[in-house]
């Protein structure tokens, strides 16, 4: 037989293996040994400041050591809007939980109460084969809240959660798991501790929750967070493939899907780490479709008027409708400018206690971070916002953290600030240190402003008399403006020569000095659009024109009003 007989007959026999095995078969063989996953975490800024950085870290998972639970994803839901989002999030689960297996590890189908529809099942028989283990704490059926290991929940659910108009009436509806997430041979069926003898038979010693809904089953049940924490495994929650049983007509009365990030925060501070669906999958975030809310990032690093207090909590009230809020703080937790650590927050956090024996979020707490005031950190979420609101007084990031804000500028994006905004990055008449970044021209460049100085002091009382300009009394800004005349604690900020493209909202006055811009829009040269104000005064967040000020100004940047 020739050569070239016995090559064609090697490449007939080869393409006959692809075949019979597929493509998907070979590259499992040569699959990842490890899951590259992106940490996201939440450390208090100080002791029970009340505030908490968001951060990140890289890390990587040994792929046949960790186990992908999906909890609850089932047929049908009593309530009818989480059905209907859980067939929306059901599709980018299963792509999901198909990578994490072909790369090697174990998947966990957790659908509760439906384990007569999977008792012939090969997946169902591997679990209950599982040998009983004992683990460190008594696996219950369901862990509630223990006020002792975490705060209270950060939404009302006393409801039942239902967001459907009007809302469902509680009943058993579910029979088995959405079909539209595969089981495969080597996945696993259980709802009960079995879930853990698995994890301790094949040496599991991270796991990768996933499901719904997060304020319930997803910390409650025996194979999920709180549980899992407790064993001393390495948890993490895929925060974009859950969803919570909040009712928006209940505190804090935000959105359906502003009440799911709430939770998803809360189990960052007080349980473990989050990472999302992106990290294994495209680098993308899923974002359920009913949910248009754009991402409003806050960079607030001063200490003078005390906005690390007042802009959360404004947020907190008038935000949750109609934006996705971020926080970025400075590195060092804010003093007034006498030096004097502020007043700790008066909800009890004890974060310190309430993270003790967990044993990930321990580790990842424990890791130094900067106490320096100039570092902006979690930074990185900028990359992601759709609209910047800027609160800082002086500061010297490092070229790197002042490069984002650069490159969100440069793309056209709307830029709003109050106050100490006019002067955020840079020093009074010098350089910044060695080693640190500065934006000298950042008054002009993003808000056509020419900040100098101020007239009057603290001391005068209210000194800053202000008044809506007359060509500016139909814009959408100011639609909630009602007073004449709007008194406020703060200074006067000389703020002329505005730049051509700035359009003069409020103006204010000081005694006889001359009239200031204290409100404005601008056009950039990048495009974008601009909104800034002096005002910002702790005062001015008691005054309800202020507030719609600033909310409407938000939602003008975003063109939704």
């Amino acid at each position: 037989m020739s050569r070239q007989v016995l090559r064609w007959c090697g490449l007939t026999m080869l393409c006959g293996i692809l075949a019979t095995i597929g493509f998907d078969g070979l590259r499992a063989e040569n699959s990842p040994a490890s899951l590259p996953l992106k940490l996201r975490f939440r450390k208090e800024t100080g002791p029970n400041s009340g505030r908490w950085h968001t951060l990140t870290q890289a890390t990587k998972w040994d792929a046949k050591k960790t186990a992908v639970v999906i909890c609850d994803m089932w047929d049908k839901h009593w309530c009818q809007m989480s059905t209907q989002r859980v067939g929306e999030m059901a599709p980018r689960m299963n792509e999901f939980v198909k990578e994490a297996r072909r790369c090697g590890s174990l998947v966990i189908h957790c659908p509760s109460d439906t384990m007569d529809f999977y008792k012939d099942t090969p997946q169902r028989k591997l679990a209950q084969a599982a040998p009983v283990a004992t683990p460190k704490t008594e696996l219950q059926r369901w862990c509630r809240i223990d006020l002792a290991k975490e705060a209270p929940l950060p939404i009302d659910d006393t409801d039942g959660g239902c967001d459907t108009v009007p809302p469902d009436k509680n009943y058993k509806a579910w029979s088995r798991q959405i079909a539209t997430i595969e089981l495969h041979d080597g996945d696993a069926v259980t709802d009960s501790a079995e879930a853990y003898y698995l994890m301790r038979q094949r040496g599991i010693e991270n796991v990768i929750v996933m499901g719904v809904h997060t304020n319930m089953c997803v910390l409650g049940r025996p194979f999920s967070i709180r549980q899992m924490v407790q064993q001393g495994l390495n948890v993490v929650l895929c925060r974009d493939l859950t969803d919570t049983m909040y009712n928006p007509k209940k505190q804090p009365f935000g959105s359906h899907f502003t009440g799911t990030d709430l939770v998803v925060e809360h189990i960052e501070k007080y349980w473990c780490p989050t990472i999302t669906s992106g990290d294994l999958l495209d680098g993308k975030e899923f974002r359920f479709p009913a949910d248009k809310r754009p991402h409003l990032v806050a960079i607030v690093s001063e200490e003078e008027y005390e906005t690390h207090r007042t802009l959360p909590e404004f947020a907190a009230k008038h935000l949750g409708q109609d934006f996705r809020v971020s926080f970025v703080f400075g590195g060092a937790d804010a003093t007034d400018v006498r030096g004097k650590q502020p007043e700790a927050s008066s909800q009890k956090s004890e974060a310190s206690e309430f993270t003790k024996d967990k044993a990930l979020l321990t580790s990842l707490l424990a890791r130094p971070t900067s106490t320096d005031k100039n570092d902006l950190l979690g930074i990185e979420v900028v990359d992601t916002a759709d609209v910047l609101l800027i609160s800082a007084r002086r500061r010297n990031p490092t070229a790197e953290q002042l490069d984002r804000v650069r490159k969100f500028v440069a793309a056209g994006k709307p830029m709003v600030g109050i106050r100490t905004a006019s002067h955020p990055f840079h020093q009074r008449d010098k350089a910044a240190p060695e080693g640190r970044a500065d934006w000298p021209k950042f008054d002009a460049d993003i808000w056509g402003g020419h900040y100098t100085n101020h007239y009057g002091d603290a001391k005068s009382g209210p000194n800053n008399v202000v008044t809506i300009a007359d060509a500016a009394k139909s814009h959408p800004i100011l639609i909630d403006w009602t007073k004449s005349e709007y008194h406020s604690e703060g200074t006067l900020y000389l703020t002329l020569p505005l730049a051509e493209g700035t359009h003069v909202l409020l103006s204010g006055h000081f005694a006889d000095k001359p009239v200031e811009p204290v409100a404005w829009t601008f056009t950039r040269k990048d495009g974008g659009r601009s909104f800034y104000t002096s005002l910002g005064h702790k005062s001015d967040f008691a005054q309800p024109e202020f507030v719609s000020l600033l909310r409407n100004a938000l939602l003008w940047a975003v063109a939704r009003n």
